[in-house]
């Protein structure tokens, strides 16, 4: 079968896809480019170099070719496959990402949640993960959160492939999990350094950043432009061990692109951005929620591929300068974009719904260092080791401030542990998902102030009686509520209502009211 998927290095672009008329043109003798190291040629699928095959008497036809001396023979297989329109909902890999901590690692397989599953949507039982040492992890369906992405441990020796099966599992579950997903490749794995998320084959690497590498034996030869540190090796049995090390990408070079390649992933200077223009949508992670049928994306990177399921009555697109822009009329209610070889470089449910939906506050999470959690707005003690670690489902930013003033403004990444130390009394924390202020946490001296507790017990109750109709809860109120420094109680029911997304009318006049009479209430 001719390979239709094959990518050439150029020097100032990287991996980029190639056609046979085009490599016709850079090759005009029409001799035969041979399948080895030397060759510029890749298969965009498996990674490993191709020929081009000199020119055919009579047709002057060519065509790209596999060697016959490659060990991984699976190949056509698979193109015939990544030519094709997805078989189904589920067929994406499920997110894997590693957890590094003082000289060991961890991995963990994410379940993003289905729609409704609060109710009557897909759900199961128990979920059964089994990796290829026919080792189980069994974790109950209440585990996941509704929101977002939940990672199940499945320990810390790296399995090729995981396979999923689900204890009284509803009849349409199987449209969104599948019954196995990729693991760690044989020949090695990135992780990016700052999510810990796989770089599953055929994603791309970029220049100028940090991974993980895990693979299954010492690095051996690295070339100029990459410096590495080891971290851990762990043994799996009398004669493997999987080595982990950090890499810096320090260059932009042949050489560097090769090292990648060896391990399936294409190393380029453009990644690809891709994000939807119309209509008003509502995005949770791997689930995007419109209402109209035509949908416009955008995308910038075009080398990915894009296949969409079920077929659409239509899908076109239109060069903008460096970029497409997709129009796709959505034949079905749900849909699955996916982006790159069975969704390696992302996927997407597209779901047709009324955009009448109230979306809950991110839940992020603040720990002590011995992991007991704390809810307090104000605490009147300091955490142990004066430190606290934090936990976010998206990426923002935390900003520490001392007696008002801002000392310090961290990124945090999604689902990545942020620890703050060095705090002390006087020390405010706030975390920030987008534009948005979603948690606080302040330090203060503990202070007798008998009439400021009364006053905060009246408001609540006042608060909590409030009937009638609901509205959304305003984001500009969060910022005032949130200086109420003794008013403990009443920044707790806030924090519930907003959580909720919605609030009495009433009860939010009474509270705007009560905010003028009292002044900032310190």
């Amino acid at each position: 079968m001719p390979l239709t998927h094959v990518y050439y290095w150029e020097s100032n672009v990287g991996y980029r896809p190639i056609t046979v008329e085009e490599a016709d043109k850079l090759y005009s003798h029409g001799c035969t480019v041979p399948a080895d190291r030397t060759s510029r040629f890749v298969c965009g699928i498996c990674a490993q170099h191709v020929g081009l095959s000199k020119r055919r008497k009579g047709t002057g036809t060519r065509h790209f070719y596999h060697s016959r001396g490659e060990d991984d023979k699976e190949c056509e297989d698979r193109a015939k496959a990544y030519s094709a329109v997805p078989v189904g909902y589920n067929c994406h890999p499920m997110p894997l990402r590693i957890k590094v901590a003082h000289g060991s690692y961890l991995l963990e397989l994410g379940f993003f949640h289905t729609p409704s599953s609060a109710t009557s949507g897909p759900r199961c039982q128990k979920i059964i993960i089994t990796d290829d040492n026919k080792q189980q992890h069994i974790y109950s369906f209440e585990r996941l959160s509704l929101e977002g992405v939940t990672y199940l441990n499945v320990g810390n020796i790296p399995s090729t492939e995981y396979h999923l099966s689900y204890d009284h599992p509803s009849s349409n579950l199987d449209r969104y999990w599948p019954s196995k997903t990729t693991g760690v490749n044989i020949r090695g794995s990135f992780f990016d350094c700052s999510t810990g998320k796989i770089l599953y084959s055929g994603s791309k690497a970029y220049p100028y950043r940090d991974y993980y590498l895990l693979q299954r034996r010492s690095i051996g030869y690295v070339p100029h432009g990459i410096s590495y540190e080891s971290i851990a090796e762990t043994r799996t049995g009398s004669f493997t061990t999987w080595y982990l090390y950090i890499i810096h990408v320090q260059d932009f070079s042949a050489s560097v692109a090769r090292f990648f390649l060896e391990r399936s992933i294409f190393l380029t200077e453009k990644p690809v951005v891709f994000y939807p223009i119309w209509p008003p949508y509502v995005e949770d992670p791997y689930f995007l929620y419109h209402h109209d049928p035509r949908i416009y994306f955008y995308m910038q990177g075009g080398d990915a591929e894009l296949n969409i399921y079920p077929d659409t009555i239509y899908a076109q697109h239109q060069n903008l300068g460096d970029g497409k822009l997709y129009r796709i009329y959505a034949a079905s209610k749900e849909q699955l974009l996916s982006l790159g070889q069975s969704g390696a470089i992302g996927f997407s449910y597209l779901m047709t719904k009324p955009l009448d939906m109230v979306s809950a506050f991110p839940e992020v999470q603040i720990k002590n260092i011995d992991g007991k959690l704390i809810s307090e707005v104000t605490c009147n003690q300091l955490p142990k080791g004066k430190q606290i670690i934090i936990q976010a489902p998206f990426d923002g930013k935390v900003i520490l401030l001392k007696n008002d003033k801002i000392l310090e403004i961290r990124h945090i990444a999604a689902e990545v542990i942020l620890t703050v130390d060095d705090l002390s009394f006087g020390c405010e924390v706030r975390i920030f998902q987008s534009c948005d202020v979603i948690r606080n946490i302040k330090f203060e001296k503990p202070k007798n102030d008998t009439d400021t507790s009364a006053l905060d017990r009246q408001l609540v109750e006042k608060l909590r009686s409030c009937k009638g109709v609901l509205m959304p809860v305003p984001h500009s109120i969060g910022a005032v509520v949130g200086k109420l420094t003794h008013f403990s109680l009443t920044k707790e029911w806030f924090c519930s209502k907003t959580k909720e997304g919605r609030i009495s009318r009433t009860a939010y006049w009474i509270l705007v009211t009560e905010l003028k009479k009292c002044g900032d209430l310190r």
